[in-house]
């Protein structure tokens, strides 16, 4: 995932044109039109920043849309791009993409190298976009105190990094790099699945099912990607922890039942980006909200296209996760049914506590009851396997 692509930069903006363009017929009064003077605007950064003082935040998303086709200077681009990405996790990640579209002509040598990175992903030249990536990552941190965005862009430089490592088959570093990426990072459930094949390429059992577990915090969605269910299937039979199995596929049928009724609550939460959408479509009207620079009938009008945007990308994924849902639930019964020995070779031994410190991570259980946001993505899994055990 990069900046330089976003679904809900696309699909929102879609909507909004005709808006926009009968706005701009109507930045003049009758009377301003008929006597032929210029009358000067509000500088548009002035604007804005009143909305982000105010914490009106959808107001704000709703002004930087409106605002995209008006002519204004580069240092005021450059003013609103600053406040989009110092409050994306208040206005939106996908503004960052869309405000950044406006002017692709004056991209700077970071945006084109990342460009570049992705063209190379894309090609399957994963060791050659790894050096790109690499190259813009090291510029980034000397530029952090600098450039208000590199702070911004970072994460998912370091998420092009671990996505090029896995493609060049260096799990053990693809891991590494993902445990770089914070948890402030918009697609930080997205790192944590992907983290999970390169540890379960990489034979990492424990930090397998550690960031599947990462994946199960309270922050998120209560189900998980289809993928994870069927990875842990995987381990759980090659470490002949029948138990586990079973809750397993019972959360399977019980996520299956829930989608097959059509609620989209569980499902928006399934990353940051998602979830803060959906709050912005659901917020309420408050007294300090600058209803003189945003209409409310704006407001309303963007959260019914958010609402929209969202049901289509659900309606289209729902049958797709209800059939990757059948098929795992199928293999799962055939683990258990079926004599696999052959083809699942048992996990004898996991490392202990003792040798997972001595590595430096920080362990944590993964069924505790209390949970803190930075502990997101640290989660290891203490066990033992029970091949061999008398049951």
């Amino acid at each position: 995932m990069s900046l330089h692509t976003s679904f809900f930069a696309t699909v929102l903006a879609l909507a909004l044109v005709p808006a926009l363009n009968a706005e701009a017929a109507k930045a003049k009064s009758p009377a301003q039109r008929a006597s032929g003077k210029s009358v000067p605007r509000p500088r548009i950064s002035i604007q804005a920043k009143k909305l982000i003082f105010a914490k009106d935040f959808l107001g704000f998303r709703v002004f930087v849309r409106k605002a995209y086709p008006q002519k204004m200077s580069h240092s005021e681009w450059f003013e609103i791009k600053n406040l989009i990405s110092q409050n994306c996790d208040r206005v939106g990640y996908d503004l960052i993409s869309f405000w950044n579209a406006r002017n692709s002509s004056g991209k700077s040598e970071i945006d084109l190298q990342l460009e570049k990175a992705d063209t190379l992903m894309l090609a399957g030249r994963f060791e050659e976009a790894f050096t790109e990536a690499q190259a813009v990552a090291k510029k980034l941190k000397v530029m952090i105190r600098s450039r208000p965005d590199a702070r911004i862009i970072l994460p998912y430089v370091f998420h092009t990094m671990g996505r090029a490592l896995y493609g060049a088959r260096r799990f053990d570093e693809s891991m590494e790099v993902y445990q770089w990426i914070n948890t402030a990072y918009p697609h930080i459930r997205q790192v944590l699945f992907e983290k999970m094949w390169a540890a379960f390429k990489a034979g990492r059992v424990d930090i397998a099912l550690g960031a599947i577990a990462s994946q199960r915090s309270g922050y998120f969605s209560t189900y998980l990607p289809t993928e994870s269910y069927l990875i842990q299937t995987y381990l759980f039979k090659r470490l002949c922890r029948d138990d586990d199995l079973n809750q397993v596929n019972a959360e399977m049928k019980n996520y299956e039942e829930k989608l097959s009724k059509g609620t989209i609550k569980d499902w928006v939460n399934k990353d940051i980006t998602t979830s803060l959408l959906y709050q912005l479509s659901q917020s309420k009207p408050k007294p300090t909200d600058l209803i003189g620079i945003v209409s409310l009938a704006d407001r309303l009008n963007e959260q019914k296209e958010i609402t929209d945007a969202l049901n289509r990308v659900y309606e289209k994924q729902k049958p797709v996760i209800l059939s990757d849902l059948k098929t795992i639930l199928a293999y799962a019964h055939l683990a258990k049914v079926s004599d696999t020995s052959a083809v699942l070779k048992p996990v004898q031994s996991l490392k202990s506590r003792d040798d997972l410190l001595k590595m430096d991570l920080e362990v944590w259980p993964a069924d505790s009851s209390e949970e803190w946001l930075d502990e997101i993505g640290k989660h290891v899994l203490i066990g033992e396997s029970l091949c061999n055990k008398e049951k």
